[in-house]
């Protein structure tokens, strides 16, 4: 078991459960990693796993984590739709609050 985060001030001790469910809520796979690894991560595999439970896997709905380039490429060659807001250091880059880019189209 290792400590995980749940956010920045919220941390735990232990494992967690990645799990796959059809729309149905039936569960078509599962993962079980300590608690410091990522979620995106587990993906690929989660996927893999569905298929091979009989899941054809059209759509995968999933939080920011799941965003990360490598699942965006994966999906696209598989043709599944990934459905996950994209994370901030995609959309906004490594910048800090006070090196964005601000445009003003009033300003002379």
């Amino acid at each position: 078991a290792k400590v995980g985060h749940k956010s920045a001030d919220s941390s735990f001790f232990g494992y967690k459960t990645h799990i796959a469910m059809s729309e149905e809520r039936i569960i078509t796979a599962a993962t079980i990693t300590t608690g410091e690894q990522s979620d995106g991560k587990q993906l690929q595999t989660l996927i893999e796993k569905s298929k091979v439970a009989g899941m054809k896997v059209e759509t995968v709905i999933g939080d920011t984590a799941y965003s990360e380039k490598d699942n965006l490429a994966y999906s696209a060659q598989n043709e599944i739709e990934l459905v996950a807001k994209l994370n901030p250091l995609i959309t906004q880059g490594n910048r800090k609050k006070e090196d964005e880019f601000e445009f003003n189209k009033d300003a002379g």
